[in-house]
């Protein structure tokens, strides 16, 4: 605890995908006090035409949602 999963449109390199998760786990560390041995980050990646339905599910008017994207349409990213 905690695990943290990044949805992201295929796109960013393995080396690109590691070097986030590192930082997000010192981030979880210095903000929330947690141990690194305890934090984990799994990455998820999706296609263009895959992204509405992962917005709508996991996005669009969710309560836990803590940083809204500058989007409400997937499609098109306006």
């Amino acid at each position: 605890m905690p695990h943290i999963v990044i949805k992201t449109i295929a796109g960013p390199s393995q080396a690109q995908l590691k070097k986030a998760a590192e930082q997000i786990v010192q981030i979880v560390n210095q903000t929330m006090g947690k141990p690194t041995k305890y934090i984990s980050v799994s990455v998820e990646e999706y296609s263009f035409g895959e992204w509405a339905d992962v917005y709508n599910e996991y996005v669009k008017d969710q309560d836990n949602v803590l940083v809204k994207p500058g989007y409400t349409d997937p499609r098109t990213f306006t």
